[in-house]
Parts: C-alpha cells; sequence; structure tokens
C-alpha cells in the first residue's frame, strides 16, 4: 500500500499569512475488509503468540501501521454503509431491521504529512460511523465511540509521523442495533483531518446569539468563542470577530484581547449590533458568516467559520409555533436517513435532492428520527429554508448519554433551522415514571444550560394525557408539548389536552404512520408468497374491506395508533394552538415492513418510496400545504383486460371542484371536501381521464391521465445535468418506459442494465419496490411500476459522462452529464437546480398521470 499525499487543495484564506487551520477531506482513499481479521502482524516482543497484542506495548497494532499487506482490501470512499453495498438478504435476519445481514469490519487509510505540520494541532473528524468503533494511528490506540449517530473527534498530534506515511485504522462493530429500523454499518458520514495552530478555536469553539430588538430594525448578536492553547508559556492574543452578510459584505466587526497563562482553554464574549438584518425565514433563509480571526503577535493563526441566521422563534400558547412575529403552522415530516442506492451512505447532493421533494411537497419542517442527524442534512435545512426538530437517540443521563447530547447541542446550535432539541422519543420504559421525571428534568436543564436560546420538546406517545398528569405533578414541565398520534385514534385528544392545560401549547411530533406503496392499486406481485404478520394482523385497520390486506396506493391502511392523511392533518389544522404535525414518514426506509413479514424489506409509510418517487398521497400533502394549484389524478388509466371493471378514481386537489371526463364524457362535477380526496367509480374503457379543476367558476388547471400502449422506448431524466468535479458530487437518475406516443407505462418491469463513459461511477440503484432484494451496487435494476433510478457520482477531472440505459425489446436512451472542474479553495455544498429540480418532478408526475 501506498501513502499518497492528499490531492484536495488545502482550504487557506487567499492573502493570509500565517494561517495554520487547514480542513482537508480524509473521504477518499480508503481499504475495506469485511469480516474480522485473524492476524494482526504486530511487532513481535515476545516468543509466546498473544491474542491480543495490540494492547501489550504502545504502538504495537499492527494494521494500524506502515507495511501491513491490505492489497487483498476492497477500495473505498466514504461515505460507506458496508452493510447496503454487500446486500446480503437473508430471512433470519429481523424484518424490522431490513432483513439485511449485518457484521463486523476494518477501514484503512494511509496520508502523508509534511516537516511543516509539525508543531501543528492535528485531530481526525468524523461526523458519524456505525457503530462501536475502535480508531488506531499508526501503531498506537486513538479512542472508542460507541454512538452509531454521534458525531467526534480525536487528537492525534503526538502519535503522527511528520517525515514518514501514516496509517489511519478504523474497526466497526455494526453487529448490535441502536434502533429498531435499518441503520447499516461502517464510516457512513464524512471525515476530515484539521490542522491548526497551538493556539486554535477547537472544534464547534463559537456559538453565536441573535436577539431581534421588538420592531425587528436591529439586531444584538452575542458571540462566545472558545480559544484553546497547548503550549506552556503565556501568550498574549486578540481575536477579532466580523460578521458577513448572506452577500458576503462586511457589515460588523469587534475586537478582544487576552492573555492564556499556559496549556488551557479561555472563553471570550463580545457582542455586535447590526442594524436593519436580514432574516432567517422559511421563505428567504437569509445567512451569515462569523469570520473569528485569532492572532498573537501581530500574525493571524486561526481563522474560523460559522454560519448563522437571525430570526426570532417562540411557541405560543394560543398561536402555536412564530417565526419572526408571524403564526407558521408547521408542516413537517419525520425522516429516517435511508435512500436506494447507497443505504445510509447519504452524500450531500442525495441529501439536498431530498430536502428539495419535501420543500416542493410543501414541507417547511423536518425531525431528525430518532437520532442526530447527518450534519448535511442540518445544513442543507439551513440554506432550503426548513426548520428542525434534533433529536438525541439515548435518553439517558450516563456519562456517555450525556456526552452525546452535549456533542450534539454544540454542534448544531448556530443553525437557524434548529427549532427545538428533543429529549427522546417514546420511551415507554420511563415516561409517566419517576425515574422518567429526574432522567427528562436534567437533560432539559442540561439543554438549557448548553443553549439558552432554545426549547426542548419530547416525543411522547401511548396515553400521553396521563402522563402529562404525572411529569406535572412531580415536577417535570417541558417546554414545548410533542404528543405522538392521537391516544389510538381519540380524535379529541388535543382538545381535552387544551381543556386541562389551557396555558400550554403542543406540538404533534409524530403522525399519520399511512401505510401506501407507489403505484398499487391491486393485489401485490411476488415470487415468494406474501403473508401479512400474524403478530401485525391486530394493530392494522384496513379501512376499506375491497382491499383488505392490500397495502395499495390509496392509503387506507395504517396502525391502530395512526390514521389517514386527512384526518392527522386536520387534526393540527383546525387548532391555531396546535403547532403542527410531523408526518411519519417523509420517504420509505428499510426495516419495519409493518403489516408485513419476509420477503418485504422496506417499510411503507413513506410518502416517497425509497428513491424519493412521489406516492400519490404526496400530492394530498402538496394540496393542503401549498397555495399553487394542484390537481392529481390516479390511478392510472392502462387496464387491459379490465373493460367495464369498476375502477377507483380519486383526486387530490386544493381547488373548489373537479369534474371527471372520461374519453370527453363528464362523470360529473364534485365539491373538493375540505381535507379529504374528491372519490368517483368508473367502468374502465381504454383512452382518456381527464380532471378539470375550477376555481369561482373559472378552469384552473386540468390533468390527463392515458391508456398506455406496448412499451417502446426508455426514458432518462434528472434534475442535475452538471456537476462539481470534485469526486463526491451526485445527481440521480429517473428511469422510465414510454409507449410510442410517449405516454408513460406504468406497469413495465423490465430490467435496466446501465453502461457509462466518462469520468463517473454508477453509485448505486433503486427502485422503491418493498420486496426487492436486488443488491445496491449492481449496474441493473428492474423497473417497478414503470420506475426506477440509478445515481451517478462523478470520479477524476472535468469532462462529460455519458449514461446509457438498455433493456431488451426496448429503444435504448442515454443522458449526458456535464463535469466543471470544481473551486479547490471552497467546500463542497450541492446546489441543485431548483427549476430543473421542478421540471424533473414534473416529469414524474406526468408519468404518474399517464405521460402528459
Amino acid at each position: 500500500m501506498n501513502a499518497l499525499p492528499f490531492q484536495e487543495m488545502r482550504l487557506k484564506e487567499k492573502g493570509e499569512l500565517g494561517l495554520f487551520r487547514q480542513q482537508l477531506s480524509m473521504n477518499k482513499g480508503w481499504k475495506f475488509y469485511d469480516g474480522e481479521l485473524a492476524d494482526f502482524s504486530y511487532d513481535a516482543i515476545h516468543r509466546e503468540h498473544y491474542a491480543q497484542p495490540q494492547w501489550i506495548k504502545s504502538g504495537n497494532h499492527g494494521v494500524s501501521k506502515w507495511g501491513y499487506d491490505d492489497s487483498d482490501w476492497q477500495e473505498v470512499q466514504i461515505p460507506h454503509d458496508f452493510v447496503s453495498s454487500r446486500g446480503q438478504f437473508a430471512e433470519h435476519s429481523p424484518a424490522s431491521l431490513g432483513s439485511l445481514v449485518k457484521g463486523r469490519g476494518w477501514y484503512r487509510k494511509a496520508f502523508q504529512l509534511t516537516k511543516e505540520d509539525d508543531g501543528l494541532c492535528l485531530s481526525l473528524e468524523f461526523d458519524g460511523v456505525y457503530r462501536n468503533c475502535s480508531v488506531w494511528l499508526n501503531g498506537h490506540f486513538i479512542g472508542r465511540h460507541l454512538s452509531g449517530y454521534a458525531s467526534f473527534s480525536f487528537d492525534i498530534t503526538d502519535v503522527a509521523c511528520y517525515e514518514g506515511p501514516n496509517v489511519v485504522a478504523v474497526y466497526v462493530d455494526a453487529s448490535e442495533n441502536e434502533g429498531w429500523w435499518y441503520e447499516g454499518g461502517g464510516i457512513y458520514r464524512d471525515v476530515r483531518l484539521v490542522k491548526t495552530a497551538s493556539l486554535h478555536i477547537p472544534q464547534w469553539g463559537t456559538f453565536v446569539q441573535t436577539e431581534l430588538h421588538t420592531d425587528y430594525s436591529s439586531a444584538l448578536i452575542t458571540i462566545q468563542t472558545e480559544i484553546q492553547y497547548s503550549d506552556e508559556d503565556a501568550v498574549s492574543l486578540e481575536l477579532c470577530s466580523a460578521i458577513y452578510d448572506p452577500n458576503q459584505q462586511q457589515v460588523g466587526a469587534v475586537s478582544s484581547s487576552a492573555v492564556i497563562e499556559g496549556e488551557g482553554l479561555i472563553t471570550l464574549t463580545q457582542s455586535i449590533t447590526l442594524e436593519n438584518p436580514l432574516l432567517w425565514s422559511i421563505t428567504t433563509p437569509q445567512l451569515y458568516t462569523l469570520h473569528s480571526r485569532l492572532s498573537t503577535g501581530g500574525q493571524v493563526v486561526d481563522i474560523y467559520k460559522t454560519i448563522f441566521g437571525i430570526r426570532e422563534v417562540r411557541f405560543d400558547n394560543d398561536q402555536g409555533f412564530l417565526l419572526n412575529g408571524d403564526a407558521v403552522k408547521l408542516k413537517g415530516v419525520c425522516c429516517h436517513e435511508d435512500h436506494a442506492g447507497v443505504g445510509v451512505a447519504v452524500p450531500k447532493a442525495v441529501n439536498e435532492y431530498r430536502m428539495l421533494r419535501l420543500k416542493e411537497m410543501g414541507c417547511n419542517a423536518y425531525r431528525s428520527s430518532h437520532n442526530p442527524p447527518n450534519p448535511a442534512i442540518v445544513e442543507a435545512c439551513d440554506r432550503l429554508g426548513i426548520v428542525m426538530i434534533d433529536e438525541i437517540r439515548h435518553t439517558d443521563t450516563s456519562e456517555e448519554a450525556l456526552n452525546q447530547m452535549s456533542r450534539l447541542i454544540r454542534r448544531d446550535r448556530n443553525h437557524p433551522s434548529i427549532i427545538l432539541w428533543s429529549l427522546g422519543n417514546e420511551e415507554m420504559n420511563i415516561q409517566g415514571r419517576p425515574r422518567g421525571v429526574r432522567i427528562l428534568n436534567r437533560l432539559q436543564r442540561l439543554a438549557h444550560k448548553l443553549d439558552p436560546t432554545r426549547k426542548c420538546t419530547y416525543g411522547m406517545n401511548a396515553q400521553w394525557l396521563t402522563m402529562t398528569d404525572f411529569h406535572e405533578l412531580n415536577g417535570f414541565h417541558i417546554d414545548v408539548h410533542g404528543f405522538n398520534y392521537m391516544m389510538l385514534r381519540n380524535k379529541h385528544a388535543y382538545k381535552d389536552f387544551r381543556a386541562k392545560y389551557p396555558g400550554q401549547g403542543l406540538l404533534g411530533t409524530e403522525n399519520a404512520s399511512t401505510l401506501s406503496t407507489r403505484g398499487l392499486y391491486t393485489e401485490e406481485q411476488s415470487s415468494v408468497p406474501l403473508h401479512v404478520a400474524e403478530h401485525a394482523l391486530p394493530r392494522i385497520i384496513w379501512s376499506n374491506p375491497d382491499r383488505e390486506g392490500i397495502v395499495s396506493a390509496y392509503g387506507e391502511t395504517y396502525p391502530v395508533w395512526g390514521a389517514r392523511p386527512e384526518e392527522a392533518w386536520q387534526a393540527a389544522a383546525e387548532e391555531d394552538y396546535v403547532a403542527g404535525l410531523f408526518v411519519w414518514t417523509g420517504f420509505d426506509y428499510r426495516g419495519e415492513t409493518i403489516p408485513y413479514e419476509w420477503p418485504s424489506v422496506v417499510s411503507r409509510f413513506g410518502i416517497m418510496d425509497l428513491c424519493g418517487f412521489a406516492k400519490d398521497i404526496y400530492y394530498y400533502y402538496q394540496a393542503r400545504w401549498t397555495d399553487e394549484p394542484v390537481l392529481h389524478l390516479f390511478p392510472h388509466w392502462t387496464w387491459q383486460g379490465r373493460e367495464g371493471d369498476i375502477i377507483d378514481v380519486w383526486s387530490y386537489s386544493n381547488l373548489e371542484d373537479v369534474e371527471l371526463f372520461l374519453n370527453g364524457r363528464s362523470l360529473g362535477k364534485q365539491p373538493v371536501p375540505v381535507y379529504g380526496p374528491v372519490k368517483w367509480q368508473v367502468p374502465y374503457e381504454a383512452g382518456r381521464l381527464t380532471a378539470c379543476g375550477w376555481q369561482q367558476g373559472k378552469l384552473v388547471k386540468e390533468t390527463v391521465v392515458r391508456t398506455a400502449s406496448e412499451p417502446l422506448r426508455l426514458d432518462l431524466s434528472t434534475s442535475r445535468a452538471e456537476l462539481s468535479a470534485n469526486d463526491e458530487d451526485v445527481c440521480i437518475v429517473q428511469v422510465a418506459v414510454k409507449d410510442q406516443a410517449g405516454v408513460f407505462v406504468p406497469d413495465a418491469d423490465q430490467e435496466v442494465s446501465f453502461t457509462l463513459e466518462g469520468p463517473g461511477i454508477i453509485l448505486g440503484t433503486g427502485n422503491g419496490n418493498p420486496l426487492s432484494h436486488e443488491q445496491d451496487k449492481t449496474p441493473q435494476r428492474r423497473l417497478y411500476h414503470g420506475l426506477c433510478q440509478v445515481l451517478v457520482q462523478v470520479k477524476g477531472a472535468a469532462g462529460i459522462i455519458k449514461l446509457k440505459a438498455q433493456s431488451p425489446g426496448l429503444e435504448a436512451a442515454q443522458l449526458v452529464i456535464q463535469i466543471h472542474q470544481a473551486d479547490p479553495l471552497l467546500p463542497f455544498v450541492a446546489v441543485i437546480d431548483k427549476e430543473q429540480a421542478t421540471r424533473n418532478s414534473s416529469m414524474q408526475r406526468d408519468a404518474a398521470d399517464g405521460g402528459l
């Protein structure tokens, strides 16, 4: 194995002399070994053989030393989910975890430092490793980290090699699970090497608090900055904090001086008043940047940048959630981090794609369920104007649990999108009990100490009103009551709470849990018999007896604690004091296959499937959550062999009336219910089904679904046809089948093969099929109800990528993707063309509506 110097440009400020901070991506150049290692190739110090020689002497861990033979290891790039990449499904593996076989593995990477790095402080930063990992460098044990979700870092200054190669090795034990959903395994979030001077601002070392004047004409910015010093002698320093507006114009600055007597940490507090600040909001997410310049002896030794926003968040007992003084109903979703083709190793660009899909639906809020999120998700919410509930994984007060919570809050407290800290979710063993009161009280106190600017919530389930009584009587008062579901479909639950606690507001932290399957309107087709799990039967409501046992796209099925979309939204929408709701879930995810057992491997709770393809209920929420005219008509109108059969036809719309036509004949105009769909029963005949939406007597919108003929050709489309040559950027390509007239073929299920030319790779494929056992990393995928997806990642220099899709009996399709040279001085941010994203989403909507 050869040690290669970093190919990434050092992130230095242009023109700044003496600046030491360098942040380098460590995502490339890893080797991976799947399983346990029998031989550690340690330095022999005795003749005897020892089972764990790495612990006998310092620097004795052979896997993390130069010269270890890893020639048969797999080359991988971070983020990496080895469980998803391996793709080994097994009936004996729990369906709740996606039936994928878990395991253990090793990662190894060589890198080079220079003589100039000697004397600097070096640290390795991990955004997330699942889970229970041990990190070694140059034979030395660096540290262990248990959580699969919390970010962490290790100081490697003392054991680094400055005149030769360095090797880092990470052992990952993903055999256990923290949650009850698919969690993957491996180094599935970004890794960085950070170099600083001995005098520097540590990781997450700034805290920016903003306080708006009552008329919002000015804002007081209070800045707390930690300064770390690792030498023995006293040092004088100057901290200059400068604020730059969204146009990168300096709008305020302040300087302070201090002396650190020796090795240690100090905190400086400064304040700046900004006149006429640009406010961060859902519609105008304005972002400021704090540049913290640290100098000593007239020389700049560190610049630390902090992105923040200026906004006022308040939860009112009567008006619900207020943002900058305006009442905003939270239209939110809960999400696990899991996507087709990549598992939990979701790249930045894919996270951005997912957030834009939610935003287009009208979603304005996101709950990280049920764990600390990928930092890329928080950053995307900041940029796009989506507010967030940030949630811890473990509701406990052990040293480990408190440390995880502290790191989460310190990491994310400058992000304007974060509006609440969640102290946990459905902790049935402790909620409503004395030890739960003690634990929640301590966690809330810690959150207030670390961040006095935000309130806390907790997602309580079951008989949450009774448990609230217990909490209140025993000294625990949560800042904002978070209630999951409606206490077994009690439609008066919120009103009952309001009558008992009129001075306290509430939030629906988890709602609906509606089950649906994209494109499925009749019986499921499966080569392996699909059974409803016996243990699930008492917990499932089939609201339409005609489709009992079928989790169809109509969204008529839900667990006893859940509800149909219209029921969940009505409960939150009708009362101002209810701040809003968070629907379970925005996307399907692996695991929790309720109500089915094997061979089902993916949940059906999502408003979108695992690829981000919209289900029909996506348009229900879009109709209720946006002001743009929405008129969605379903199902498809390709039912050969069923002529004369009655087909349930539904429309989701926010217009006043919808009239349905079949081949030009009116089937009647109906008023749109306040919360529900418009419904017809239509005898099938091939041709053209048309919905006309009326508002105040005027025809506003028309939607058509057509009968498809024989499939003729493949069709490729993407929201991003231009990428950045940084070895990280990704575009998501939709694959559909069209007939001779360009009509989408909704029952196409052919296998599609992909080939690629140019500086890129096929990162993964998917189709959203909850029963699919196809592997994520293979360059082919079977269509599911006419659609599949391929993820393309850039590799190497700028140029052109040509992606070709082929399937026997169909005309092939090709897509050209432009790769532009990346700016090496800028960190990578996936910026998706919102207009093109909207156009691409419209393509999928047209496909679902029959190829208009």
